[in-house]
């Protein structure tokens, strides 16, 4: 007789899932992964994998999400753990060069793909960019009530902030053929980023002390 999957191994099995191609997406990319090869890599049979995620594409978003899931938790820890402002701020900027890093490899696309693949976690996309707005405010908060920082708006600062950050990246992988950060490039994006980061914290503080 039939028994209906629990909610709880259903649960399971889509995490399960989840992990696998992440693994996967990391080491080929999502161009070159396929779906057989994630239902292989679990033991599963291929309708058995379409049967949680129709396609390649909705599976991708499912890693992604938990790529952001996990960057979120992380930080927000960090924020709880470290006082000081500035070394948050820096903290952020470095965490997040090094989640993108995570997430453009995970891809490895093509730019032409990309922008055929980038309406499916369009939405993925804005909801993750308004809790780092969130985290960025609460960093610029905890400045201010320290008498560090002097921001008249801080969502607008916080929205600024994430955008010259996402210029310094843009500026890296613009001109490849695939979304994809080798070492070397990393380091020097590394070092402009924490040299950008320096100084717009200076551009903050109180009476530019």
């Amino acid at each position: 007789m039939y028994k209906a999957e629990s909610v709880f191994d259903k649960t399971n099995k889509i995490q399960l899932i989840i992990d696998v191609a992440q693994k996967r997406f990391g080491v080929y990319g999502i161009e070159k992964t396929s779906m057989r090869e994630i239902a292989d890599d679990l033991k599963l049979s291929k309708a058995s994998l379409y049967y949680y995620f129709p396609d390649k594409e909705s599976l991708y978003r499912a890693v992604v999400e938990k790529e952001q899931n996990e960057f979120i938790a992380r930080i927000s820890e960090k924020i709880l753990n470290i006082r000081e402002p500035e070394l948050l701020l820096r903290e952020y900027a470095v965490s997040r060069l090094s989640y993108f890093r995570t997430l453009l490899n995970l891809s490895r696309l093509r730019f032409e793909v990309y922008s055929d693949l980038k309406p499916v976690f369009k939405e993925s996309i804005i909801l993750f960019k308004e809790k780092e707005k969130e985290i960025i405010v609460k960093i610029f908060e905890k400045g201010i009530l320290n008498g560090v920082f002097s921001i008249e708006d801080t969502y607008k600062t916080a929205s600024l902030f994430l955008d010259l950050l996402k210029g310094l990246r843009i500026s890296v992988v613009n001109n490849k053929k695939t979304m994809f950060i080798e070492q070397e490039e990393f380091d020097k994006l590394l070092e402009k980023t924490i040299a950008f980061t320096n100084i717009f914290i200076g551009g903050l503080k109180r009476n530019n002390l």
